[in-house]
């Protein structure tokens, strides 16, 4: 099977192409370098935002593709490489199927950002699922959005290209380049961590290996094609906390702080001199909770509970 993989220089990408060669698989990676330290790969010299007419030796004679190409840290750089970019990738895909008459899979890393933060308070409980329609909030969350809507779209009208869409919440391991988790361990761990409001709030992460399992099961699964799976590993923030705090050999925090007079200050105080935000109080009491069921059914998803992962996370911390 010859495998094609955007975005292989990647966090995710790079650990996906190990496991695919690993199967067995023949590996087409598209890169503006030629030097990638994956071995097994074959590396096509190209780039998304350059158009579609540079993506025809890439995509030539695929089976599945998978597209892992991200812009995390650059908001000038999402939108051409996301949007525009996934465009040019479908016109030369669609090309190609129109001149040879192969088929080809298409496997999109999304994001559950898709759904945004919803219209109500953090704080209030929220169950999302795939029949939830998508409500992105921040130029990384809309971008990635119309990505997906682009290949939708696209494989509505040309039969011979199926998809898969695959939307992880946040994914953790010790070699992601997201520093966000290792921060809120080591609050924890220097005991400066404090709950707000009721102490209820959901953690929404999963192990970057949990990812990497199911976007594997989508090489051949029929049930898969024309699908939407979104991937976390839920639990508890009190679970979560209490993990990390046994981790360190620390005692677990116990205080709690109202979350509204919290919310007052952080806006009374010069934002230079409060580590919070209201964006940061909303992280640390929202409830959302993301539904893996149809993950679980069709692609086999069952990941270990998040705390007892948390040593292969935390080891280089």
């Amino acid at each position: 099977m010859k495998v094609g993989v955007t975005g292989a220089s990647g966090f995710i990408g790079k650990l996906l192409c190990r496991a695919l060669v690993a199967q067995g698989c023949q590996v087409v990676v598209l890169s503006r370098r030629e030097d990638l330290d994956i071995p097994g790969v074959v590396v096509c010299k190209g780039d998304l935002t350059a158009g579609p007419d540079n993506l025809a030796t890439f995509v030539e004679g695929l089976d599945i593709l998978y597209h892992c190409a991200g812009e995390l840290k650059s908001e000038a750089l999402m939108y051409p490489l996301h949007v525009s970019g996934t465009r040019a990738l479908l016109a030369a895909v669609c090309s190609s199927i129109q001149r040879t008459g192969r088929t080809l899979h298409w496997v999109q890393l999304s994001s559950v950002g898709a759904y945004g933060p919803g219209q109500q308070a953090a704080n209030q409980a929220r169950r999302i699922d795939e029949s939830c329609n998508p409500q992105p909030v921040g130029e990384y969350e809309v971008t990635k959005t119309l990505a997906d809507e682009s290949l939708l779209a696209v494989a509505a009208i040309e039969p011979r290209l199926s998809y898969t869409l695959i939307r992880p919440s946040i994914v953790i391991a010790a070699s992601m380049p997201n520093q966000s988790f290792f921060q809120f361990a080591h609050a924890v761990r220097r005991r400066l961590f404090f709950y707000i409001g009721e102490g209820n709030a959901v953690a929404t992460y999963v192990h970057v290996d949990d990812v990497v399992r199911a976007l594997l099961n989508c090489l051949g699964c029929e049930q898969a094609k024309n699908k939407t799976f979104i991937l976390s590993n839920d639990c508890t923030q009190r679970e979560l906390v209490g993990a990390i705090a046994a981790y360190y050999g620390v005692k677990p925090p116990v205080l709690v702080l109202p979350e509204k007079p919290l919310r007052i200050l952080v806006r009374l105080l010069p934002a230079r001199r409060s580590p919070l935000t209201q964006d940061r109080i909303d992280a640390l009491v929202r409830r959302t909770q993301y539904c893996t069921d149809h993950a679980a059914d069709v692609l086999g998803f069952s990941p270990r509970p998040l705390p007892e992962q948390l040593a292969a996370v935390l080891k280089t911390s």
